[in-house]
């Protein structure tokens, strides 16, 4: 018996990690599993599946993609984030960014990452106006440990977005990204911003030390 549209779209987000990190250009996994189900858009779009996830999308649809879109394709990613907690005023903007509710506080108060439930999906650093989130434990996606990692989280990660979809209602769904070069590039920028100030901020208390000793 021939499958629906709707039952190998669900078989296909069974296979992506469910980080809902909008790398494919897709604003979550089911949509982008929905979208391959369609014929709208290739399988080689799973930035952190990698090659394992790409696989398993080929054997499922017959694709015979080899490799992964340049565009959709990243060497090394998070597998959480981290708040700077002195530098964070509040503002709520990464709590609302984040697909999975990972991130705990509330307006005017510090907030903080949970490790367990952040997915890595970084759409948190380019909301932050003071540029206080940090990528963490950074890994090649491609490494058996990192895979591994997304296979076992994948349930739960797909479990909270859901919850926060049910608590949220369609209101805030979230909106569908531009290209994923542009995407990449704004997280990137945030990244070398927030970097950057964390440097220059070790590097003045630093001289701070110096001057002390001196």
């Amino acid at each position: 018996m021939r499958q629906s549209v709707e039952q190998v779209a669900a078989e296909l987000d069974e296979l992506l990690p469910q980080l809902q990190c909008q790398r494919c250009g897709y604003p979550s996994c089911a949509d982008f599993a929905e979208a391959i189900a369609r014929g709208r858009c290739r399988a080689n779009r799973c930035d952190p599946g990698g090659s394992r996830v790409l696989d398993d999308l080929n054997r499922l649809t017959g694709g015979t993609d080899g490799h992964l879109d340049p565009a959709h394709d990243t060497l090394l990613l998070p597998e959480s984030v981290i708040i700077d907690e002195s530098e964070c005023i509040g503002c709520t903007l990464c709590i609302k960014a984040c697909p999975v509710d990972a991130i705990i506080g509330s307006a005017k108060l510090m907030h903080t990452v949970s490790s367990l439930d952040c997915t890595g999906c970084e759409l948190c650093l380019p909301v932050c106006p003071v540029d206080c989130i940090y990528p963490s434990q950074t890994s090649e996606k491609d490494s058996p440990l990192f895979q591994e990692s997304l296979l076992a989280r994948a349930p739960d990660h797909r479990a909270h977005f859901r919850q926060r979809a049910e608590r949220l209602g369609n209101s805030d769904k979230p909106h569908r990204v531009g290209n994923s070069l542009a995407m990449k590039k704004t997280i990137a920028d945030s990244v070398a911003r927030a970097r950057g100030k964390r440097d220059h901020i070790r590097g003045n208390a630093v001289c701070r030390e110096k001057d002390t000793a001196r």
